[in-house]
């Protein structure tokens, strides 16, 4: 009896460790996500302002054409 509870338990106690290992691993892949967006939206903006000033209308454009 005394072994099918400590197997119980070592069991739950392994299904608990694997699901906070899962759950780290989760945030971890959701920060590298974040990180590549925000470094996609970096070289964007430079691109946009290496460009010559634009006027309004030119903005306009861009942002209809989800471009900006």
């Amino acid at each position: 009896m005394k072994m099918v509870v400590l197997c119980l338990m070592m069991s739950v106690l392994t299904a608990y460790g694997g699901y906070l290992y899962g759950k780290s691993q989760a945030k971890t892949q959701i920060i590298e996500k974040q990180v590549e967006v925000i470094k996609y939206v970096a070289q964007k903006r430079a691109k946009i302002q290496a460009q010559p000033n634009a006027h309004r209308d030119e903005l306009l454009k861009l942002l209809r054409n989800n471009q900006l």
